[in-house]
């Protein structure tokens, strides 16, 4: 996912630096021969906002994802309490990026569409605009470090599930169920997993 991620903050960056300068450069109204400049900012505002609102709803989709997974592991391997606190705490210091970055660069847009049909000073548009890009990239570096520690605390959790898993089948090796038929698999006590468990706890 952090390298899907760090492709859709490469394009996106992109997206904002090339409509900011399209921005810089559209002349003012009436603009005359540069109006094609305010057209083309126009629509690559129109799409780097929904770019930007996209990745970073996927941020926060991931986490909601993610979490419920490893809540449900725990829960079933009886894994210790970190595990689902730390998966809490990638969520919890991720949100504030994620919900911000959205509303700076909506409020963005809804300044620069009061700027061309109202009329309002160009001036708030542009302060929003170097507000909004200066915050997306320290979002976009906050957002891919939670999501790479996210990365590594399921490796982590698949680990640990896979560890009690065979630990559960070594049980079960070593004290076959007496209603085990000859030739037919040996289904494994989830008592078995539970004891492994706890002796990780």
């Amino acid at each position: 996912m952090h390298r899907i991620f760090l492709g859709l903050v490469i394009t996106d960056g992109v997206l904002l630096a090339a409509t900011y300068g399209f921005g810089l450069a559209a002349p003012p109204p009436p603009r005359g021969a540069g109006a094609y400049l305010h057209g083309i900012h126009w629509l690559l505002g129109m799409f780097t906002v929904l770019l930007t609102m996209m990745v970073h709803s996927i941020a926060y989709t991931y986490f909601l994802g993610t979490g419920k997974w490893i809540r449900e592991v725990a829960r079933v391997y009886r894994l210790p309490d970190w595990v689902e606190a730390r998966a809490k705490k990638n969520k919890r210091r991720a949100f504030p990026f994620e919900f911000w970055s959205m509303m700076f660069i909506g409020g963005t847009a809804w300044l620069g569409a009061g700027t061309d049909a109202l009329g309002w000073s160009p001036s708030w548009h542009l302060a929003a605009a170097s507000l909004t890009i200066a915050f997306n990239i320290g979002a976009f570096w906050a957002e891919y470090m939670m999501i790479t520690a996210q990365a590594k605390l399921i490796l982590e959790v698949k680990n640990l599930a896979d560890g009690l898993r065979l630990a559960a089948f070594a049980a079960a090796d070593a004290a076959p169920s007496s209603t085990q038929a000859v030739g037919v698999d040996r289904a494994v006590d989830p008592s078995a997993i539970v004891d492994a468990a706890a002796g990780l706890s």
